[in-house]
């Protein structure tokens, strides 16, 4: 039975709990935070300091319990999992920055030629109509996909301290760090 008194009537380990807008900013402080945790935690696990990767994992994901501890292998694995899940949220964080700028203020921010292959045409209404058209839904849409990046990320590392989670959540953290990687090559290639 949950104490109401102690937790306002949610779950014990509930993660990022608050209000919604609160817990979708703590999510990308969260995301920004997984490039040094995992990058330390790896160097842990090859230096054999077990005990300073968990104390890092529990600071980050404010984990209350502790039921094993991991190996060297699953550290280093995890840790290099939180490296890329990072490295992807502070990805997605400067295309937001970029949608920003570049979306509803396009206008502002180029000056032209507006050409018939630009988007939107050849007028400068038109191309600013555009991008703030595909800019707008990336605009709302990208905090919510960084607050999945951060309660995936917390899954996980429960699930590496032996915390009931789903199975899908290592193959689910796989995929994501796979298209994630993917998605970086392809925008860097297409430069």
């Amino acid at each position: 039975m949950t104490d109401t008194q102690t937790t306002g009537g949610l779950p014990a380990n509930r993660p990022l709990s608050g209000h919604r807008s609160r817990r979708l900013l703590r999510s990308i402080g969260y995301d920004a935070l997984l490039v040094p945790t995992g990058v330390l935690t790896m160097a842990d696990a090859v230096m054999g300091e077990k005990d300073k990767a968990y104390g890092r994992w529990s600071k980050l994901a404010r984990l209350q319990q502790q039921e094993r501890r991991p190996g060297t292998v699953s550290i280093f694995g995890h840790g290099f999992m939180s490296s890329v899940l990072g490295l992807l949220g502070w990805f997605l964080g400067l295309l937001w920055v970029m949608s920003v700028v570049r979306g509803p203020f396009y206008g502002f921010v180029e000056d032209g030629p507006f050409g018939p292959g630009t988007w939107g045409g050849p007028t400068k209404a038109g191309a600013w109509a555009v991008h703030a058209a595909v800019a707008v839904p990336i605009i709302l849409a990208l905090p919510f996909v960084l607050h999945g990046i951060a309660m995936l990320h917390l899954t996980l590392i429960r699930r590496l301290y032996g915390l009931r989670t789903g199975r899908w959540v290592l193959p689910a953290t796989i995929t994501v760090c796979a298209g994630g990687l993917l998605f970086f090559w392809a925008w860097i290639e297409q430069l």
